[in-house]
């Protein structure tokens, strides 16, 4: 549907992402995170990732969407991340533990979410009353395991969370755009539960992850925020241009979800360059959601002028956006920045093209892709602000309080643990639909 010189493009993104490899160019030679770091990022990532995931697979198990199989196996493949990170830490009996109570829990919201768009109140019930004995049973594991823990609080932390998914499995369709805000609120949240597991995690073996200070300084933690938002942006623009090739009736609620977002990360430039900076932002950033409404309305007519000049004018959005930034921060390596800009540009471009032409398997995987792609966009932008703010955003934690790990980490670390048990559920056993129905640029003033 495109020109040949884009498709040739696309397909050369493609290939690299079948070889297995990163397209970030000149990446590899910045330098590794301290292990802290790396751990903290990882943990944030991977528990955001599936927040947007599971509610694909969701929102296509409400639809009865094609897709279905596609969103599941995304998720899937966040779990096996997950459970790694897990397995890396603790080795591979705890994460065969952790993956077996995983699957149990699985499986009872994947009964409940059946037996609602099938329309049978017993088995509904069968599976509420499972997920209430998972409840008691998982509080009970993690008490034996580690007796200083409060049965109560984990019990009623788990709980909450089930109730929460119950909650989301009894959406209907009219209904899954409005979700957005709160799976944006939940996205949110397991950023804040990896940094609790991170901290647990870090504090059981400094010597193993160390460099703490830089891990939670003000740099990293806003490093890890622009990262947040950019990855939100990514997932959200993605499910956008997915809802409007279906034409879909709620693809307006997605799209106020993305101006949510677009509004959170103008708030970000404002504070740093002042508010007329960040209302420049935001109007060169909603130009460029624009034209990929543009873009994919033309493809889903099948207009190829109308796909080439969306294409044309994100290639100078590329330019415009950079020199913007560029002009605002000459710590920003422009050449190195526009190049990540037009790799996010591709990576977006390009699970649309695959979603339209029904590979659904290709678009989800090109989509994670562009998600991982987002923390290198991150990383770049922030290590410049970083470099210009550095009273601002000091790369070291400031005035850190002494922990007492032996007192106080166990509760951290489990109840952290309990909501990534619990909230990171749906994706290792599904295998089919549950079929859930019912009845001119500005610039920065400085």
């Amino acid at each position: 549907m495109i020109g040949n010189r884009r498709r040739v493009i696309l397909l050369a993104v493609v290939a690299v992402l079948v070889a297995g490899t990163r397209p970030v160019a000149a990446q590899d030679e910045m330098p590794r995170d301290p292990p802290a770091t790396a751990l903290r990022l990882s943990l944030d990532r991977a528990l955001g990732e599936h927040a947007f995931l599971l509610g694909e697979v969701v929102r296509s198990g409400i639809g009865n969407l094609p897709d279905f199989n596609a969103a599941a196996a995304a998720l899937e493949a966040n779990t096996t991340d997950v459970v790694a990170l897990i397995e890396d830490v603790y080795g591979a009996d705890a994460a065969d533990a952790f993956a077996e109570h995983w699957r149990n829990h699985v499986a009872y919201i994947v009964d409940y979410g059946r037996a609602l768009a099938d329309g049978d109140p017993d088995a509904a019930q069968l599976a509420q009353q499972q997920l209430e004995r998972y409840v008691d049973d998982f509080s009970g594991f993690l008490a034996e395991a580690l007796p200083a823990l409060a049965p109560d609080a984990v019990e009623g932390l788990i709980g909450g969370h089930v109730q929460q998914l119950e909650h989301v499995a009894s959406f209907e369709m009219g209904e899954v755009g409005e979700a957005y805000g709160a799976i944006r609120e939940t996205y949110a949240h397991m950023f804040m539960v990896g940094d609790s597991l991170a901290e647990g995690i870090i504090g059981l073996h400094p010597n193993r992850f160390s460099g703490h200070e830089q891990a939670f300084s003000p740099a990293t933690t806003f490093r890890l925020e622009l990262d947040r938002l950019l990855g939100e942006h990514t997932h959200l623009a993605a499910v956008y241009m997915r809802a409007m090739l279906r034409q879909e009736q709620d693809a307006p609620s997605i799209g106020q979800a993305l101006a949510g977002n677009t509004a959170d990360l103008g708030a970000m430039i404002a504070d740093l360059y002042g508010a007329k900076a960040g209302e420049a932002f935001v109007r060169l950033w909603n130009d460029h959601v624009a034209t990929y409404t543009a873009y994919i309305n033309g493809l889903a007519d099948g207009d190829d002028a109308a796909t080439s000049a969306a294409i044309d004018e994100l290639e100078t959005y590329r330019s415009e956006f950079t020199d913007y930034l560029a002009d605002a921060n000459p710590h920003l390596s422009a050449a190195a920045f526009e190049t990540l800009v037009g790799e996010h540009i591709e990576h977006l471009v390009a699970q649309a093209e695959a979603y339209a032409a029904d590979r659904y398997d290709q678009s989800f995987e090109i989509g994670r892709q562009a998600y991982r792609h987002a923390g290198e966009l991150a990383r770049s932008l922030a290590g410049a602000i970083v470099d210009q703010f550095p009273h601002l955003l000091p790369n070291a934690a400031t005035h850190a309080p002494p922990r007492d790990w032996g007192a106080s980490l166990i509760p951290t670390v489990v109840l952290a643990t309990g909501v990534l048990l619990v909230g990171l559920g749906v994706g290792l056993a599904i295998t089919r639909p549950s079929r859930i129905r019912r009845s001119t640029s500005p610039r920065p003033q400085r």
